[in-house]
């Protein structure tokens, strides 16, 4: 009994607590709906075919559309969260020992919740991505630097534009015991020059050759990645130099250790964290100071997400080779391409012209291979057992198997 009890808190672990608390929610929903439709004996949909339980998943989907079990103030739920509260139901499904209710005879989603779900999402709005800022943005907030929480989100706003950062990695978010990522720590950076590494209380922390930042615990389970960068050489947007000046900011405060995260900051004297709405009040007073017109982007747009994608398009407009944007980004497949802005004006340059710089081009013909016609290898040859002339089509056909043949 204690060996099942450890499987089972192992198993819960392998995701975070938001996810539990949303498949809770989701089989909730679930429960209010099968007593509506009076089945509420029937949990598990035992006394059903396969055909009605795609049905009753199709129905319960709709309901959650129309957001039946929500807030009032929700008036019709996105493609996306019905389509996540149908899976978590399905799981549970599955985590009691029930078959997948919305998997058809052949393994495959259900085709008519394969058509529902993507009528949801042809009748969605428009999705709206946070648009990316320019590096101008981030120079913008490095010059703002009256009080210690302005000179701490410069900092920290300059590492995660460098770093391609996700905001829960050096920002206090909120629900972070919901996050699978884990926020880096003065312990996670580390400074070099030549072969000698240097420790947080060196005199020229700032004048390091690189700084590596290891990312203790991310998002798809990789743990203890170390992404190193360069000096930039740049008085200010320098990654060396902004991580050298968070270290150097809170090793000075009373009580801080290896274990303080960078987010660290003191306000009124006190020990608070910048957060993610620090964050984002910051970069849309930014946006505001430099012009919505200059950048061509409104401040509503801006959000923390702008500072990850704002460094993939800085990369690749710094002609980055590929390998280098996903791997300094941590992006583990080509999900990165969602950061870059094809919108944005110089997204496109040179490639008009490129495209002018051969503007002619000669096809090699392709080769023909001759088959003999009694190779039984060659398609519907009537020797073969399974074939259009052999089987459909005549009713007193028979399939015949193929007799000896040199090609065997």
């Amino acid at each position: 009994m204690a060996d099942c009890v450890a499987a089972q808190i192992t198993r819960e672990r392998t995701v975070e607590r938001g996810t539990h608390e949303k498949q809770d929610r989701a089989w909730r929903r679930w429960n209010e709906y099968i007593r509506s439709i009076g089945i509420k004996e029937d949990l598990f949909l035992e006394n059903f075919t396969r055909e009605h339980k795609h049905i009753i998943i199709g129905a319960f989907a709709m309901a959650v559309r129309e957001a039946r079990f929500s807030r009032a103030s929700h008036e019709r739920l996105a493609a996306g969260t019905v389509k996540d509260t149908v899976q978590y139901v399905c799981a549970t499904f599955r985590e009691n020992g029930y078959p997948n209710p919305s998997i058809d005879d052949d393994g495959l989603p259900a085709f008519i919740l394969q058509r529902e779900f993507r009528s949801f999402k042809n009748t969605d709005p428009e999705e709206k991505h946070q648009k990316a800022i320019p590096i101008s943005v981030i120079s913008e907030l490095i010059h703002r630097d009256g009080t210690d929480l302005e000179r701490a989100i410069g900092e920290l706003a300059t590492i995660g534009i460098f770093f391609a950062m996700r905001s829960c990695e050096y920002l206090q978010v909120a629900k972070p015991d919901q996050w699978r990522t884990e926020i880096l720590r003065l312990r996670n950076i580390r400074f070099f020059r030549g072969v000698e590494q240097l420790s947080h209380n060196h005199r020229e922390l700032e004048f390091a050759d690189c700084v590596a930042l290891t990312f203790e615990r991310q998002k798809k389970d990789e743990k203890m990645d170390t992404v190193t960068l360069m000096a930039s050489q740049d008085a200010r947007l320098c990654p060396v130099r902004a991580a050298a000046a968070i270290v150097r900011r809170i090793t000075k405060y009373p009580g801080s250790s290896q274990d303080s995260p960078i987010s660290t900051v003191t306000v009124n004297g006190h020990l608070k964290q910048v957060t993610s709405t620090h964050m984002i009040n910051a970069l849309r007073d930014a946006v505001g100071a430099i012009g919505e017109v200059k950048l061509g982007v409104k401040k509503e747009d801006v959000g923390t997400h702008s500072i990850r994608s704002g460094a993939a398009m800085a990369m690749y407009l710094g002609e980055c080779p590929v390998f280098m944007i996903m791997l300094i980004g941590r992006w583990s497949s080509d999900a990165f391409l969602r950061y870059i802005r094809k919108q944005v004006m110089e997204f496109s340059q040179n490639v008009a012209k490129r495209m002018l710089s051969c503007q002619n081009f000669r096809h090699i013909p392709d080769i023909h291979m001759r088959v003999q016609q009694d190779n039984p290898r060659i398609r519907n040859h009537p020797d073969n057992s399974e074939t259009r002339r052999n089987v459909g089509g005549d009713s007193h056909r028979r399939v015949r198997l193929p007799p000896f043949s040199k090609f065997s």
